[in-house]
């Protein structure tokens, strides 16, 4: 396993995170064994949120780390609020965000009763909150790390503005956010130099598309989407073959190679499915296959000096 500073904190993370999205008691055996099976193949860095099954992930979690042995200051455990879904809370009857101060406070009270543990490594607004002004909640964060509770702030699915607005008020050392060969958003909009300029790492959910760049997935029901997608997963199956990896770990590749500390985001709780993934660390693309798949993914040419042949040969 190679291992990446958290933002500034001089923490140091595992390349990979596990998110524990899947987590439920349902399936509570597969759960804890994916947790410890993670571990054990060097992964320090799990990820879950309150509204993931409706806090089972949370409690799982936890338990999967105590009955498993693992000491409590060997992993970097990440959570979020600001998600409220009809029920949470009384008063409210629709999804709506909630990033205020009094909120936030509960809502890590509620987690770490979840975890089972005094503190959280790193806390995440999990979606922007437009009614909350962002030095109110980050007087929350700072309240919460004097006490202990909370050690590093970070932020999920924030814009490059958003993220500025918050950082103006508090440190933030992660964002986590949607990217793949699927999802160029993180490129095309600037987010990925924005966590460069501020020294956070990005954290990146849905790096397999769905399990769609790892040839499990279903396409998009578009016809347009559809065959922009199989393009992609088509060259992607190349590439596997030409270097005997699988589908999986050469998107997988993709990612990692970007610079800053770009985190791919596992979301699974199949074991075998972590151990193959955990096999794509330190796999690297010759750069001409990287920007070739770039170009495919983007469905358009590099600006300016791009070799035609990367988009248009026939294949």
């Amino acid at each position: 396993m190679e291992f990446v500073e958290l933002g500034k904190t001089g923490k140091k993370v595992s390349a990979l995170a596990l998110g524990c999205m899947s987590l439920t008691h349902e399936k509570e055996a597969q759960s804890r064994a994916s947790v410890v099976k993670a571990f054990e193949l060097g992964i320090n860095f799990f990820d879950t949120a309150d509204v993931y099954t409706n806090g089972e992930s949370e409690t799982v979690l936890g338990a999967a780390l105590k009955e498993g042995g693992i000491a409590r200051e060997d992993v970097v455990i990440a959570s979020k609020c600001g998600i409220v879904f009809p029920g949470m809370v009384p008063e409210y009857e629709y999804k709506a965000y909630d990033l205020s101060a009094d909120y936030i406070k509960a809502g890590v009270e509620k987690s770490l009763k979840r975890l089972d543990t005094d503190y959280i490594d790193l806390f995440q607004p999990h979606r922007i909150d437009y009614l909350t002004h962002p030095e109110e909640t980050a007087r929350a964060f700072d309240d919460l790390k004097a006490e202990g509770k909370v050690r590093h702030v970070g932020v999920s699915n924030f814009s490059p503005d958003e993220i500025r607005a918050l950082s103006a008020y508090v440190r933030l050392e992660v964002l986590q956010t949607q990217f793949s060969l699927l999802h160029l958003e993180p490129l095309e909009t600037g987010l990925l130099a924005t966590c460069q300029e501020k020294q956070m790492n990005m954290l990146c959910w849905s790096p397999n598309h769905s399990g769609v760049l790892a040839g499990k997935g279903d396409l998009a029901h578009s016809n347009w989407q559809a065959q922009r997608e199989q393009g992609v997963v088509t060259l992607v199956a190349e590439f596997a073959d030409k270097y005997g990896w699988t589908l999986g770990q050469t998107a997988l590749a993709w990612l990692m190679q970007l610079p800053g500390g770009v985190i791919p985001l596992l979301g699974t709780a199949n074991p075998d499915h972590v151990a193959e993934a955990v096999d794509a660390v330190g796999k690297r693309l010759d750069r001409d296959d990287w920007y070739e798949l770039m170009v495919i993914a983007r469905g358009r040419p590099m600006p300016w000096g791009q070799r035609p042949y990367l988009y248009t040969k026939e294949r």
